[in-house]
């Protein structure tokens, strides 16, 4: 029984602190930190927004995976800037919303946004609530940019070694669905991936600052495909063997290491999809490639400074060339460097027939048996464009598809420094790093001045330098 004599005593100061405070609260929860500059295509997630006001404390899946989904930026944090002038902020959050609304139709998934509307959130606030919620995965949804307005592409970044099978999975679906350039998984310190618990990654869908990327991107139809992509990838992820593999490797017997699989021939056999870079297990490793080679000018030159540090590199090689230049392709092998197939002539393989870009990567082995004796293991295809159906026929070839983390941009002509700050910026341990021995302005002399710094300064950072066979523990030939 309440005593309402005892009530009384209250001071009446107390009520006015207390109808303060629950004011002030509530003004926080219901104010809009920022305005949206920019009319994007609708989210139609406004009647959820309701439902994510109040984080559960304690954990009640009751058979469903909990999603958070955080639409990077937002508020006085505009993001990138697109070529229409249209906000990173608002395709964030229109996309996120779109993921939003198809995990909340499907009973597998239950989804939470960090923002439903223009609001600035901390980065550390957005894996807090992911924590707090006990998420089972985390999604930070991004457009990218660039000052080189062709850039283009699709990247999916990790932190943490345990979201290397998340990140895969919703790369491989989204570039399938949208079918923008292959960018690749790439682990980034970033502090949005830093501290959640869970598998968390962050997927950049495309360039702002390229003009075709955005009107993809900006667009209904883009944004469905995108929404799509990532919601049947994380189906793929939660159902699939994958997450389930990797989290017994992890926890398994330390006596006894999973090796790498064996073929019947005795090599190691290559997995079924592209490589980007190698393992961080393995230690400051770094794998040096070169494309479109091989000349008779700048090819010598990158073979003399990579003779004179006593580093071995790959290099991707084109039919053509090497049938004009076969006596590079001969100093190559014999200075034990890798050679990889880059094709005969450079074509962009998504605009060929299945017999046209058979013949394209057949002629160029055969070209390469005949010079130096043996055919190589190794494919990168031109641009890094490959459609998923040539993907599984190059690789039923017995041929391991290897592009790159770490997209120097030399062939553009830009300086030995921004080279430079390209590789600081984004090797990361057993990362591949593109360049050219053809094919780029002022005869590549930026490249060349640019080894010539980034070696000694990668070997100071304790970084040795491998080829990609070794980085990859993968065979350099083909079986006879």
């Amino acid at each position: 029984m309440i005593d309402y004599k005892k009530r009384k005593k209250i001071p009446i100061l107390l009520y006015v602190l207390l109808i303060a405070i629950m004011f002030i609260v509530g003004f926080r929860l219901v104010v809009n930190t920022g305005a949206s500059t920019v009319e994007m295509v609708p989210a139609s997630s406004a009647k959820r927004t309701e439902p994510y006001q109040t984080l559960p404390a304690m954990p009640n899946h009751q058979g469903t995976f909990r999603i958070v989904i955080d639409p990077g930026h937002g508020g006085k944090d505009p993001g990138a800037t697109g070529v229409s002038g249209a906000y990173e902020k608002a395709f964030n959050l229109s996309l996120a919303g779109r993921i939003a609304a198809l995990l909340e139709e499907d009973p597998m998934f239950e989804p939470l946004l960090t923002r439903t509307d223009d609001r600035f959130i901390e980065l550390e606030e957005r894996a807090a609530i992911a924590n707090d919620w006990n998420a089972d995965a985390m999604i930070s949804i991004h457009g990218n940019t660039y000052t080189d307005p062709m850039t283009s592409g699709t990247e999916t970044l990790y932190r943490h070694e345990d979201s290397i099978p998340l990140a895969q999975t919703l790369q491989e679906h989204l570039v399938k669905a949208i079918d923008l350039r292959d960018r690749g998984v790439k682990e980034e310190q970033l502090k949005v991936l830093s501290t959640p618990t869970m598998p968390a990654v962050l997927i950049e869908a495309g360039y702002l600052t390229n003009a075709e990327d955005e009107r993809l991107l900006l667009s209904v139809e883009g944004q469905e495909l995108a929404a799509q992509a990532i919601v049947e990838g994380l189906k793929d992820y939660f159902t699939g063997s994958e997450r389930l593999s990797y989290e017994l490797q992890a926890k398994g017997d330390a006596d006894k290491p999973p090796g790498p699989p064996r073929s019947g021939t005795g090599y190691p056999s290559m997995e079924k999809k592209v490589y980007f870079n190698g393992s961080a297990k393995d230690g400051k490793q770094v794998a040096l490639t070169f494309d479109d080679g091989p000349d008779a000018v700048v090819t010598p030159q990158i073979l003399d400074i990579l003779k004179e540090h006593h580093i071995k590199a790959t290099f991707f090689i084109l039919g053509d060339r090497a049938e004009r230049h076969p006596e590079t392709v001969r100093r190559i092998a014999e200075e034990g460097h890798a050679i990889g197939n880059h094709s005969w002539s450079h074509p962009n393989f998504k605009e060929l027939t299945m017999e046209e870009a058979t013949k394209q990567i057949t002629d160029t082995q055969e070209e390469l048996n005949d010079i130096i004796g043996y055919r190589p293991s190794l494919f990168r295809p031109p641009y890094g464009a490959m459609d998923a159906e040539k993907e599984k026929a190059i690789q039923n070839m017995d041929l391991a598809i290897v592009n790159w983390s770490v997209d120097t941009m030399d062939w553009s002509g830009v300086s030995a420094q921004e080279i430079m700050t390209i590789i600081d910026t984004q090797l990361k341990p057993g990362g591949i790093i593109l360049q050219h021995t053809a094919n780029g302005k002022n005869q590549l002399a930026n490249t060349l001045e640019a080894l010539e710094l980034f070696i000694p300064d990668l070997k100071d950072q304790g970084y040795s330098f491998v080829t990609v066979p070794d980085l990859l523990h993968l065979p350099e030939s083909q079986p006879e």
